[in-house]
């Protein structure tokens, strides 16, 4: 469905369809008045990539995840209440009163009442997705053609990223070598305790996966080789490279809306309410928020609940509430038979093959992305 301008409706329009502006639009949808709003949803795709599901998309054909993993925004809005552009934001222009407009690459311009900033994160390595949908598949086929003939492959990153893609790739390849090399001296961060860390050590290590900690693989050669060096010097074998680094905000046009808008590190500042320091009618949500918590698809739904509480009350003059953070908890799959989990409650309750088999590492959550599209 293509933006149509109407006068007579004040715009919503949200920046990004990941995890948090997808189930915005759809909790908003069938909640706001149409006779007076319309949410305007903008994204350079057509669809979610569904990103739980999108290392093992990466990895093979496996249960033609091509067919479910991009889940398309045609039946998103309740009761049609809503439209989608395919589009990048280039520049934010807010109006000295409330309100503002959003111009796109292709040179339109989209006007707001409210705006809500879901850009997420830009990936590294099996995760780079291009924004154009014509270059998605050819990304992805190139990935698995290097993982097919590749003999030695080496992880850069020992996220959770790293170790999900590590997982993916000794199921369907369990004869290959695949090392993770991480910067740390336990995988994963300290945010978890090293209880847990050690855990996910042992659940990677018993699928033969080998670690290289407190290293850091600075450079990846070009063309052909069969080795790489650390930055200490550490030679290790390779014939490829894959980086799984934590992800970058995507917020380098938010600037153009206010050059104080954004951290040192590129995330935006927000009150409690995920209101713009400066502006009351801009909300954000998702990956880019400068709180102090881990980026991860789990928190989306908490920023959800409070973005579609304080636009409603917004518009009706109402009271907002805070957002007061979410605990940390992390679910990470180690191929489809196990993983590991962390729920920061009690003791800190940790899980291991069964929990994440049942709850992820089957499906990958892809019904549930494709449910709450409408699907």
């Amino acid at each position: 469905m293509s933006y149509k301008k109407t006068d007579d409706l004040r715009n919503i329009v949200i920046v990004g369809g990941g995890g948090v502006g997808l189930h915005l639009a759809r909790a908003l949808s069938p909640k706001i008045n149409s006779s007076t709003h319309h949410i305007v949803l903008i994204d350079p795709r057509p669809y979610r990539i569904v990103l739980p599901a999108a290392l093992r998309l990466v990895t093979s054909d496996i249960d033609n995840l091509q067919e479910t993993a991009f889940v398309p925004f045609d039946k998103l809005f309740v009761n049609g209440n809503g439209t989608t552009i395919e589009a990048k934001v280039t520049s934010i222009n807010k109006s000295d009163s409330k309100g503002g407009s959003v111009t796109l690459d292709n040179g339109e311009v989209v006007t707001f009442e409210y705006l809500v900033l879901a850009s997420g994160s830009i990936w590294e390595g099996p995760l780079s997705f291009p924004d154009k949908k014509e270059d998605v598949l050819p990304f992805i086929n190139g990935i698995r053609k290097q993982l097919e003939v590749a003999k030695d492959i080496v992880i850069a990153g020992g996220g959770s990223v790293g170790i999900e893609f590590a997982g993916e790739i000794k199921d369907i390849y369990p004869n290959k070598t695949v090392t993770i090399v991480h910067g740390g001296d336990h995988l994963l961060n300290d945010v978890y305790p090293s209880k847990f860390r050690t855990f996910a050590e042992q659940n990677v290590a018993k699928r033969g996966i080998k670690l290289v900690l407190n290293e850091y693989i600075d450079d990846i050669p070009t063309g052909s080789f069969t080795s790489i060096k650390t930055r200490s010097g550490k030679t290790i074998q390779a014939d490829a490279v894959f980086k799984t680094r934590g992800g970058r905000p995507r917020t380098e046009f938010i600037k153009t809306l206010a050059p104080d808008a954004l951290t040192d590190g590129g995330r935006v500042k927000v009150r409690p309410t995920l209101q713009l320091a400066s502006f009351d009618d801009i909300f954000a949500g998702g990956d880019i928020l400068d709180v102090e918590e881990e980026k991860q698809l789990a928190k989306a739904f908490s920023h959800v609940k409070i973005l579609t509480a304080n636009i409603l009350a917004s518009i009706s003059n109402k009271p907002l509430k805070a957002y007061k953070g979410s605990t940390e908890m992390i679910l990470i799959t180690n191929g489809k038979g196990g993983g590991i989990a962390y729920f920061g409650v009690l003791w800190g309750l940790v899980f291991g093959d069964w929990f994440a088999r049942m709850l992820k590492s089957k499906d990958l959550m892809v019904p549930i992305a494709r449910k709450a599209a409408g699907y």
